[in-house]
């Protein structure tokens, strides 16, 4: 399979496997070899990034605001970053990636496009919702300006 179609089949499959509170995300894409969702703020997304020829795939909750906010979430979560790995895998890391943006995030090999893949990435990313959305519901108050407490 194609990695845009790869990536088109995820947001179904990933609705499926949330429950109903976490269903309501928004898609961005899929753009090249990534698809993003995010709960009304474009900044704070989740990522799927397919990398083919490092023979990757990254799932990951990405903060691409400004820098200062940025590191205000990374300096919140990264704490919280043992609890996460009791749920996910030891394989989660935080990190100050670029210049001004910061991730929690994991990276798996990917040697096929295939539907089972898919269905592990698909179960990834929806994990990854499941245990760092309600940190960030119960942050974002603080965080965000202009959110609702």
């Amino acid at each position: 399979m194609k990695i845009q179609q790869f990536l088109y089949e995820i947001p179904e499959l990933l609705r499926s496997q949330l429950p109903a509170e976490l269903q309501g995300f928004s898609t961005l894409g899929p753009t090249g070899s990534l698809i993003k969702f995010h709960f009304g703020d474009r900044r704070i997304h989740y990522e799927v990034w397919v990398q083919r020829r490092a023979r990757l795939v990254e799932v990951g909750l990405h903060f691409e605001g400004d820098r200062a906010a940025n590191l205000a979430w990374l300096d919140v979560l990264a704490p919280r970053l043992p609890e996460v790995r009791h749920l996910l895998g030891p394989e989660v890391t935080a990190e100050h990636w670029t210049e001004a943006w910061t991730r929690i995030h994991e990276e798996a090999p990917l040697e096929t496009l295939e539907e089972d893949s898919l269905l592990e990435v698909t179960a990834r990313l929806a994990r990854l919702m499941r245990a760092l959305q309600p940190l960030v519901d119960l942050e974002a108050p603080r965080l965000l300006p202009g959110s609702a407490t």
